[in-house]
């Protein structure tokens, strides 16, 4: 099969940390030069509040609460200025300390009945299922990679049956850093390691998670393209379905 085309595509910049929702506004956002006039004319309000922001700008959505920066779009011509926007608040003192950062991206894409089958079965196979399950089918597929670059955190990845289109597929990739370096592990490990799980807020970790913004996000981006693919392209491996 070839490459599907996408329902739905989202990229999504979500930082833990410690965030104040009255601070983080269109006014404080232009007066720090994070949007341009236009955006600044333009925007629109749901919330804005002591416990949540909540803004838009064309076709970038705004989020703050106490504990997370969100910053999304479905629109493949805006995720650089998404991205940019993320790092110019975390440089501009829109945050004190955070403890962790995922560059999400989240799609939806329809295939045939037998493609829809032959993903789920070559990604769960069933063989290990059909003696105790009648008619076994994926329904919820996690996995894990270790991360490769240099810093702690992993690769999460999520595969499940499409709400969004019929007979499709949905692929959740999350690229989830808790910002310290780290060695590349050379071997499978349980994840408990504080290179993994490593929470802690800091103000140190600001300027590192503005890095990985710059010069990260483009790989990110390959990676989570390859991931996709990959699942797409597994119902042509199988050929059909159990």
């Amino acid at each position: 099969m070839n490459k599907p085309e996408l329902a739905s595509d989202v990229m999504t910049v979500v930082v833990l940390g410690e965030f104040d929702p009255l601070l983080v506004t269109p006014r404080w956002l232009r007066q720090m030069d994070l949007i341009g006039p236009e955006d600044y004319e333009s925007y629109v309000i749901e919330l804005i509040s002591p416990s949540v922001t909540a803004v838009s700008f064309g076709s970038i959505q705004l989020k703050v609460t106490p504990e997370n920066l969100e910053i999304t779009t479905e629109a493949v011509n805006d995720v650089e200025a998404a991205r940019d926007l993320a790092a110019g608040i975390l440089l501009s003192g829109g945050t004190s300390k955070i403890s962790a950062m995922g560059v999400n991206r989240l799609v939806h894409f329809s295939v045939t009945f037998d493609e829809w089958h032959a993903i789920g079965d070559a990604l769960a196979p069933k063989d290990v299922w059909s003696e105790v399950l009648h008619l076994p089918g994926m329904q919820n597929l996690g996995i894990c990679g270790a991360r490769n670059d240099g810093y702690s955190g992993a690769v999460n990845v999520q595969v499940q049956p499409s709400v969004v289109v019929q007979t499709g597929v949905f692929v959740s990739v999350n690229d989830h850093y808790t910002l310290t370096q780290a060695r590349v592990p050379t071997r499978r490990t349980m994840p408990t390691s504080s290179e993994q799980t490593n929470l802690d807020r800091s103000a140190d970790k600001i300027a590192v998670a503005a890095k990985i913004l710059t010069e990260r996000f483009s790989a990110s981006r390959l990676r989570a393209q390859s991931i996709i693919d990959r699942v797409a392209l597994s119902g042509a491996v199988t050929g059909g379905h159990q």
